[in-house]
């Protein structure tokens, strides 16, 4: 399985234990720092890159 199929499904599942317990989680990032590739007719091509600094709080109802 590919590396950002398995980030997905942790996200979902943690977005569904979130659902349940009508919880809030916040995650604190200082330099978070994610670079995008994809593999194409033999190549690495780069996609972008992704910089967290700061809060993410995800909550549910």
């Amino acid at each position: 399985m590919a590396e950002e199929q398995e980030w997905a499904n942790l996200l979902a599942e943690v977005f569904d234990k979130l659902t349940e317990k009508h919880a809030s989680i916040t995650y604190n990032f200082d330099g978070l720092e994610m670079k995008g590739k994809i593999e194409r007719d033999g190549k690495t091509i780069p996609t972008g890159t992704v910089a967290l600094t700061g809060n993410l709080t995800i909550t549910t109802k």
